[in-house]
């Protein structure tokens, strides 16, 4: 985390342990009406650390975790909905901890995996807590409580960051990247443990420049770039990068990716950008990679 987004969690620190309730923190309500909230740069500081540290966190933590006690079968698949997001959002921030605690293992009792809980319960309940602030509809101090009390869960249910040995074989170098002028980060951090653990050495730019980028694969030998867009950069801007990649790129039989919420519902719009393929999600872009890397040894 950037030394000011430790500064802001550590300014509030004194109202975030097990005990605290947000009634009790000085002139704060959940939600309220009017907007409240620091300045803008401080908005904008904790936007991106929401974006590019919290919720790719929260997404990694669940490849570590392993099952400390056996669940309780299901009679049919648990369903997280927006709503069960919402009211664990305010159920963080407005109660003690062990109380979304016992949610949980409620949670993990009927049935919802270790992994299913991080992946729709926590990293879902980040990504709203964002929403809730682009939006302003929660305070500074919501979000803070919100983002501190999801790290203490994490903690309470797994080692957050530990990485998994990857396979012995490596399968080639893999950039990956958003594309320039993209903001959005989510699950660029994901993506980059799949292909990690499927045997690739990952070189990763969260957030390059054009010029960085161009530098990277001109002087770099990959086997792949991927890009991810979110759609804050036209369809033709992103065309124009994968151009440009293709061009520079000192492999000049390199394979392009496109993903990213832009090709979600329509993976087939990267070919039509430039690239080779696009994928919806991190497990899809390794297959399609192994698939395309297995046809070329057939036909060789």
């Amino acid at each position: 985390m950037s030394d000011s987004g430790r500064g802001f969690l550590a300014a509030r620190a004194p109202y975030l342990d097990d005990q605290s309730r947000l009634s009790e923190l000085p002139g704060t309500n959940w939600c309220p009406l009017e907007p409240a909230g620091p300045a803008p740069e401080l908005r904008t500081e904790l936007a991106r650390t929401i974006e590019t540290e919290i919720i790719p966190r929260l997404m990694l933590a669940h490849r570590a975790l392993g099952e400390s006690r056996a669940a309780a079968p299901a009679v049919a698949p648990i369903v997280i909905t927006d709503a069960d997001v919402a009211a664990f959002a305010e159920m963080i921030v407005r109660k003690p901890l062990s109380a979304a605690r016992a949610h949980l293992d409620g949670l993990r009792d009927r049935g919802l995996t270790t992994e299913a809980l991080i992946t729709t319960v926590l990293s879902a309940t980040a990504r709203h807590l964002g929403v809730l602030w682009e939006q302003d509809r929660c305070t500074f101090v919501d979000v803070t409580v919100g983002l501190s009390r999801l790290q203490q869960l994490l903690r309470v249910y797994g080692p957050a960051f530990e990485i998994s040995p990857a396979p012995e074989v490596e399968r080639g170098r893999v950039l990956l990247a958003v594309v320039p002028g993209e903001q959005h980060t989510f699950g660029l951090a994901v993506v980059e443990e799949f292909f990690r653990r499927a045997g690739w050495h990952v070189q990763s730019e969260f957030l390059p420049s054009r010029p960085i980028l161009i530098e990277h694969v001109r002087t770099e030998w990959f086997d792949l770039v991927g890009l991810s867009a979110s759609g804050e950069v036209s369809a033709a801007g992103v065309a124009a990068v994968v151009k440009a990649v293709r061009g520079a790129s000192l492999n000049k039989s390199v394979h392009i990716m496109l993903g990213g919420n832009l090709f979600v519902a329509d993976p087939a719009l990267a070919v039509s950008l430039g690239a080779d393929f696009g994928a919806r999600d991190a497990a899809e872009a390794v297959n399609r990679v192994d698939w395309m890397l297995e046809t070329k040894k057939m036909s060789c």
